[in-house]
């Protein structure tokens, strides 16, 4: 058992998604999952998704007793992390998206071998419900250009991500008053504190799913976005067009920036 990493996954009412997330991890050795529940009316199969996954995921679940959002979930599970499970690496992961076989050992091996970086993500390609590839998010590789970066839009797709266990000593968990936006804002954190990288391969297939945040609380996020930049403002050039880029994202009706997505990135 690999007791350096654990992979946090929060879940609420998708038992489907959570299985095909968990189906795709991969790791030499079995590796620790911790699965919050979020209240949901339909759990999770306990015995059988730990039947299934027996020889290489050692699966924890941890259930919020009422549906508490995404916020506080993900930080009822690094709390549990902190507390319970004391590993070296924590790394996400959303039901419904999956990783490429060998995400998790690129994602260690370069934190392993970079101790100054804290924070690590890679790109991503979106695909929709059948698993086509609609577009690919590239971000910038490199430290510097990732600041420069997350003040356009986040750098850092949240189901990519792993980082050290031990920032979170002093960056703290998620914050929980930017409604919709907790991931921004805690990438901010990071970026203001500790050397960050991207490993520039498509290493995360997230789902496009028009029930979840990005889409269904939309304009709560975008408020949120612009509330994250004014907090963390800077001189920039970027934090002005940050800013403009958010207001007029405002503007657009939600299908017209996803149509102009699957065209740009593809």
């Amino acid at each position: 058992m690999s007791n350096d990493i654990v992979i946090l996954i929060p879940h609420y009412n998708n038992p489907a998604g959570l299985e095909s997330s968990l189906n795709s991890i991969a790791f030499p050795t079995p590796i620790n999952v911790l699965v919050v529940d979020d209240g949901s009316h339909t759990k999770p199969d306990e015995q059988r998704l730990r039947q299934r996954f027996q020889d290489r995921l050692s699966i924890t679940f941890l259930y919020n007793q009422v549906n508490e959002g995404i916020e506080r979930t993900l930080n009822n599970g690094l709390n549990y992390i902190q507390e319970q499970m004391r590993c070296q690496y924590i790394a996400r992961l959303d039901c419904g998206d999956t990783c490429a076989p060998d995400r998790f050992i690129k994602q260690k091996q370069h934190l392993d071998a970079h101790p100054d970086v804290y924070l690590i993500g890679s790109w991503v390609a979106f695909v929709d419900g059948e698993g086509k590839k609609v577009y690919t998010y590239r971000a910038p590789a490199e430290h510097k250009d990732i600041v420069k970066n997350m003040y356009l839009k986040c750098s850092f797709i949240h189901p990519s991500v792993m980082f050290r266990a031990a920032a979170l000593k002093e960056i703290g968990t998620y914050p929980v008053n930017y409604k919709a936006a907790e991931d921004y804002a805690f990438f901010f954190r990071f970026i203001q504190r500790y050397k960050t990288y991207i490993i520039p391969e498509v290493l995360t297939y997230c789902e496009i799913n028009t029930g979840g945040i990005s889409h269904t609380k939309r304009n709560v996020q975008l408020k949120s976005k612009i509330r994250i930049l004014l907090d963390n403002k800077s001189a920039s050039p970027y934090f002005v067009a940050g800013l403009l880029r958010n207001f007029a994202l405002r503007a657009l009706p939600y299908r017209l920036v996803a149509k102009a997505k699957a065209i740009l990135l593809k």
